[in-house]
């Protein structure tokens, strides 16, 4: 591996922006608010993945359905636009904490049903002519020392016992190395899945379901909803609808509605892109299938080359902000964060540690008290999704369907998935909530540094 010096163009040199980097790659103006009143037979608020995934599967099962979604931005404004566009089985946290809790038979079952998903993304985006930058080589778990090396055998041993193909492999520093050549990279093992430019994702489903006649509110906020005689009733500053059926499908702004208050927070994670690498510079690396990677642990980090060739990094420690801070111009830009992923950078890759970045940011992440999703009904026409932990590409699909089916009263494998119907633990109020954030995040932090003195998992 060769270092060699950062091109010093005027992109290069160029101030940082606090902005997502992925909505520079599609413009948006969004579209005019409701005004008026509407009556119909669903309601969703919420206009990412959730909310048109379900749109969608609703009106292939019934195309009489009157559907109308309300997005307070534009659709796809929020993580579904936003995240870092790894396209995996993931539920949840952690395989081990799948299997904990609900048995290897029925993670089993649910790995297949998101794996049945990842497939169907590629297939639905080229059915529908979305350019959504799709990369179908798949990521690789790896570990960057001994402890982490552990974890992968470990979910090794899980994936056998769920029934993976035999093709799954603990690759050695050799082997791994000659797909990612990384000094960084100790061992790894591929993973079934795929890297996605998520915003394009999120605009080319809108213009799918916006052309089967599935009506998309932008810019229209829902400000109360109230459930009367005649159906629910959700108020926006300039009109209201009433619908047999509402769905919540807010993720991380979830806690805003009072029933969800304590049952998911938005913790924030943050992002750093680079300005596209020259021809030199890529060539400097041995990375042929332009695979992403996640190194193993409680507070994982990442990274991948974007369709344009920028690297991508993101992750490291979480934060919860008190009393669910949502604040955007105050909490985008986190200058410790972007420090964490500037060493993950030269960590990695050595021979690029000095390629600028031109973009850095946070978004919130969707968590529950199990670090799992839940979706559900609430009993009288009120259906809800959330908590995706962000691993929610692809399980936003399966989410989709199994609300299809909770709506349509159908007893399928979907509606009795692990993560459907459960039960929730919630939240403590604040100032707990706080405090016990904080002490879990420390604790997790403290298990990553000395894996040794806490070998139990937490998550």
């Amino acid at each position: 591996m060769t270092d060699i010096a950062p091109a010093r163009t005027g992109a290069a040199n160029a101030a940082v922006k606090h902005e997502i980097y992925w909505r520079e790659t599609e413009p948006v103006t969004p579209g005019p608010p409701l005004r008026g009143e509407v009556t119909c037979d669903v309601c969703i608020i919420g206009g990412g993945y959730t909310a048109m995934w379900t749109a969608h599967f609703l009106h292939k099962a019934d195309p009489r359905l009157r559907i109308h979604i309300l997005e307070a931005d534009y659709a796809g404004a929020g993580a579904s636009g936003h995240n870092d566009g790894f396209v995996t089985p993931t539920i949840g946290h952690s395989l081990g904490a799948l299997v904990h809790r609900f048995g290897a038979e029925r993670a089993k079952l649910a790995y297949a049903a998101v794996g049945k998903s990842m497939l169907e993304l590629n297939r639905f985006c080229v059915k529908n002519e979305v350019d959504a930058e799709f990369e179908s080589a798949g990521y690789y778990q790896v570990a960057a020392g001994p402890d982490q090396i552990r974890l992968l055998e470990r979910d090794l041993d899980l994936a056998a016992r769920l029934g993976a193909q035999s093709g799954l492999d603990l690759l050695d520093r050799e082997r791994a190395r000659e797909r990612i050549d990384s000094p960084a990279i100790q061992a790894a093992v591929k993973v079934g899945g795929a890297l996605i430019n998520p915003h394009r994702l999120a605009r080319g489903l809108f213009r799918t379901v916006t052309a089967a006649g599935i009506a998309v509110h932008e810019q229209t906020r829902a400000l109360s909803v109230e459930s009367t005689a005649v159906g629910h009733v959700v108020r926006t500053p300039h009109g209201r609808v009433t619908a047999t059926t509402l769905l919540y499908a807010t993720n991380a702004y979830q806690h805003q509605f009072a029933e969800f208050r304590r049952k998911v927070v938005p913790v924030w994670s943050y992002a750093a892109v680079t300005r596209p690498l020259t021809e030199q510079e890529l060539g400097a690396v041995h990375w042929p299938e332009r695979e992403g990677f996640v190194e193993a642990g409680n507070f994982i980090v990442f990274g991948r080359l974007t369709a344009g060739n920028r690297l991508l990094f993101g992750g490291g420690r979480a934060h919860y902000r008190f009393r669910r801070d949502m604040d955007v111009p105050r909490h985008i830009d986190n200058p410790r964060a972007t420090e964490t992923l500037r060493a993950v950078l030269a960590r990695y890759f050595p021979a690029w540690r000095e390629v600028p970045f031109t973009h850095t940011y946070g978004g919130c992440v969707a968590i529950t008290r199990e670090v799992v999703p839940h979706i559900g009904a609430l009993g009288d026409g009120r259906f809800y999704a959330h908590g995706y932990c962000g691993n929610g590409i692809a399980l936003t699909h399966t989410a989709g369907k199994a609300l299809r089916d909770l709506i349509l009263d159908r007893d399928t494998s979907y509606s009795n998935l692990l993560f459907v119907r459960g039960k929730e633990k919630p939240f403590p109020p604040e100032p707990l909530a706080f405090l016990g954030a904080g002490a879990v995040s420390n604790l997790l932090a403290a298990q990553d540094r000395h894996p040794g003195l806490i070998r139990r998992q937490l998550v």
